[in-house]
């Protein structure tokens, strides 16, 4: 595979959107490593492997001519993006299995010794860290981006910063968050 590194985030659209094996196959098992790494840590607890979220996330970005890649607006760093992207896309898939298993327990069809009380346990615990949290700008960022899946674009001109900004927040209040639940791992770009 040739050095892509060098490539401008509208060079790497430019080749996905062009379907150039090299440029999708360094964005998706390169340059969004860590990301997948973040994801599995954070949005599943159990294993998952790598490559069934590589290809659900390429799967997803894909679909109708690459229209969700399209979107990209070059206002942050692709990565950036990819992430908030990805992690929404997981986050929902995971709630939809989760809601398919209690389904499926409630109606005695399977037995996967899954706690329907998880959820609301999980839920009650971001709410009391959110509520510990010492910056209030954190615990907003968190509420409207990850909890009513506000638009970033549509926060940052609220909180009166750039979307990169608002992503850098974000980060930090994600990274916050973790410490006060008690989860030390850390996700970097």
């Amino acid at each position: 595979m040739k050095d892509l590194k060098q490539y401008t985030d509208e060079q790497i659209i430019n080749g996905i959107v062009n379907n150039d094996h090299s440029m999708i196959e360094y964005f998706f098992f390169k340059k969004c490593k860590s990301l997948f790494a973040y994801i599995i840590q954070s949005v599943f607890d159990y294993q998952i492997d790598e490559n069934t979220l590589i290809s659900e996330l390429y799967i997803y970005l894909q679909a109708n001519d690459w229209h969700k890649i399209k979107q990209f607006d070059y206002r942050s760093k692709l990565t950036t993006w990819t992430s908030v992207v990805a992690v929404r896309y997981f986050q929902k898939k995971r709630e939809v299995l989760i809601e398919s298993e209690t389904s499926q327990a409630l109606n005695g069809k399977t037995d996967y010794g899954f706690n329907p009380n998880f959820c609301v346990e999980r839920r009650i615990d971001i709410h009391d860290a959110l509520n510990r949290m010492q910056n209030i700008r954190y615990r907003q960022v968190i509420e409207m981006l990850d909890l009513k899946e506000m638009r970033p674009d549509l926060l940052a001109e609220q909180m009166n910063v750039t979307v990169d900004n608002l992503y850098n927040i974000h980060r930090r209040a994600l990274l916050q968050l973790r410490m006060l639940m008690g989860r030390k791992e850390d996700y970097y770009d």
